[in-house]
């Protein structure tokens, strides 16, 4: 019986030679490109923020107000996606996110593919590049490439390459639902694998998009292709990504130790240093991630290089395929790279300048107090199952300024502390919360993957408790589609009876509820909830929003501010968004952390070390991820 041996890789795909040889490969594209590399790295970012970014802008804010309206809310969305006119706007706008995208990491791997060569920077052979790819960026075979580059990636948290794709992610108010179950994370933790490991089968498509001119279906295949065998090495070698990180962490330390000295010596100098040190941690970021982003190029290039005969395209020609890579051009000696390394530093002074001069105001604004009440997520996480009486206690006991809870509606018009529609997450039935008269539900034990266990408490228990603990709250009326016409009503009944309806704050995702009960009784202080806001502040009868975190923006706030409403953020849960809300003096932050909040937020204020405000702001204003 014959066997037939399984082909082995060219000894130049072995793992043992490959990752070594890529690494290699992404340290020569940095040695060899330095400073000018990092320019048009710079100039890819800066470029699209000055004239992308504001067309996108503008085309959204058509595409709202040919919908009648002029921010963003659930309503508003509906609206648009009704519009003829309105899909027509937000569909351009998507062509020219997709194509700022895919054109702005073309251009970053055809620099480095012309570093490699040997070629040079040269402007003009580079702008003849670039109308190339514009041309066959417009073709419908790339359009798979396109949406890889503009959605896949950014959620692997990859889109760091691009100042139109860094803030593409889950939002938080997604995964952190999803981290609170066994089954949630599980999800969500196979979504990130398998969304991680498209991002590396299709990485080499780039490189072939746009230095060998294969289309961008084919592109991808290829990738795949190329990718079967060498996916451990590559996955290895982009480990390298950890360097980063540890640069990152060493830019923090490194900044924030002349201002803490001043603190120490010279506390009225203090902010000066810091605003200086900021600015010099900002150009130092920028380098960090774009050092970051061609290393990686240089690496994929690589692989490209070492695939071709895999991949059929070995010693080819023609109009798809570039001519064949020149021998890698001497390095330049040291000398002259050590004066170069003086000059672009010298250079780098000037911009950190600026932005320091530009930074003084920001850290002396840093001395005021944060206003921020602190909300204690459905109460408190650490101490109590979310929305039980034993969640609200450890809340009331950290010393909560509110509580935020839900309320929904039961089978026979009752009302419960409740947040699911369905009662799998948190009891292990298949049982919708619509389905069971409040007796019923009462009577059943809620657990969460902290080990807590209690009872679903009736609303009338819950305000009571509140009452007993000292604890105002803010109530979310939460609706599961099942409710009775009469559920506001209700609701204002139930609460007025125990003497709790002025005593508390309402919220709401809908803003038919929200707005009715502002009808009802115009005396309370509601708020509409908006998953999703951008543009500017909704215009409603409601006393103050309430925006997801990751759709809160400063122009937001001070659209709702410049109406008179006031701004509550949820779920903000991160230690830097956190402080960074409180820096930002929003009215409320909702949080599963309000002991964390609370401790930063009495930690904050004129006799804070400056150190500490500027570790705040350089996890703020600091990108390199």
């Amino acid at each position: 019986m014959t066997s037939t041996a399984r082909p082995t890789a060219p000894d130049g795909l072995a793992f043992r030679r490959l990752v070594p040889g890529l690494l290699r490969a992404g340290w020569d594209v940095l040695q060899r490109g330095g400073w000018r590399l990092l320019v048009v790295y710079a100039l890819s970012q800066v470029i699209p923020l000055a004239l992308v970014s504001p067309l996108i802008h503008w085309m959204f804010t058509q595409a709202l107000a040919s919908a009648g309206a002029h921010a963003v809310t659930s309503e508003a969305i509906t609206g648009m996606l009704a519009s003829g006119i309105s899909v027509t706007w937000l569909a351009g706008l998507c062509v020219v996110a997709l194509l700022a995208v895919s054109l702005q990491l073309s251009v970053l791997v055809v620099a480095v593919d012309q570093v490699r060569r040997g070629a040079g920077l040269r402007p003009r052979i580079l702008g003849a590049k670039l109308l190339s790819l514009m041309r066959r960026l417009t073709r419908p075979g790339f359009l798979p490439l396109g949406m890889y580059l503009f959605l896949v990636v950014p959620m692997t948290q990859a889109g760091y390459f691009s100042v139109l794709t860094h803030s593409i992610a889950i939002p938080n108010f997604v995964s952190g639902e999803l981290l609170k179950s066994t089954q949630g994370t599980l999800v969500y933790a196979s979504f990130l694998l398998v969304a991680g490991t498209a991002a590396l089968r299709y990485s080499l498509a780039v490189p072939l998009f746009a230095v060998y001119g294969v289309p961008g279906g084919k592109a991808m295949r290829l990738s795949r292709r190329a990718t079967a065998r060498t996916f451990p090495a590559l996955l290895a070698a982009g480990g390298t990504a950890a360097a980063a990180l540890l640069a990152g962490a060493a830019l923090v330390v490194l900044t924030i130790l002349p201002t803490l000295a001043a603190d120490l010596v010279y506390p009225r100098a203090a902010a000066g240093v810091a605003a200086l040190a900021l600015g010099a941690a900002q150009i130092t970021g920028v380098a960090i991630a774009g050092s970051l982003v061609l290393f990686v190029a240089g690496m994929l290039l690589e692989l490209v290089d070492r695939s071709m005969p895999r991949l059929g395209l070995d010693g080819q020609s023609g109009e798809q395929i570039a001519e064949p890579v020149a021998a890698l051009a001497p390095p330049v000696t040291r000398s002259r790279r050590k004066v170069t390394a003086a000059l672009v530093a010298g250079a780098a002074v000037v911009p950190a300048l600026i932005l320091g001069l530009i930074n003084i105001p920001v850290m002396e604004g840093l001395r005021d107090v944060p206003r921020s009440l602190v909300l204690g997520h459905r109460g408190f996480s650490g101490g109590g199952v979310e929305n039980t009486i034993s969640g609200l206690r450890a809340a009331a006991a950290a010393g909560t300024d509110l509580v935020e809870m839900d309320v929904m509606q039961t089978a026979d018009g009752g009302f419960v502390a409740m947040h699911d529609a369905s009662l799998a997450r948190l009891a292990a039935r298949s049982e919708a919360v619509a389905d069971l008269t409040l007796s019923e539900l009462t009577s059943i034990t809620v657990r969460d993957q902290f080990g807590h266990a209690d009872s679903i408490p009736s609303l009338r228990d819950y305000v009571l408790a509140a009452r007993e603990a000292g604890q105002p709250l803010l109530i979310e009326l939460k609706l599961h589609g099942g409710e009775t016409g009469d559920y506001v009503e209700r609701l204002v009944a139930e609460l007025e009876s125990l003497n709790a309806l002025e005593q508390n704050i309402y919220h709401s995702l809908s803003l038919e509820k929200a707005e009715e009960l502002k009808r009802l009784r115009p005396g309370l202080y509601v708020g509409l909830t908006l998953a999703v806001a951008g543009v500017a502040s909704p215009e409603t009868t409601a006393d103050f929003i309430v925006v997801e975190e990751a759709s809160y923006t400063p122009a937001v706030r001070e659209s709702a501010w410049a109406d008179g409403k006031e701004v509550y953020v949820w779920t903000v849960n991160g230690a830097d968004a956190i402080r960074s809300m409180l820096r930002d003096n929003v009215d409320g932050i909702i949080t599963d952390h309000p002991d964390m909040a609370l401790a930063d937020r009495s930690s904050m204020g004129p006799g804070e070390p400056m150190s500490s405000k500027l570790y705040d702001a350089v996890m703020r204003f600091v990108v390199i991820f």
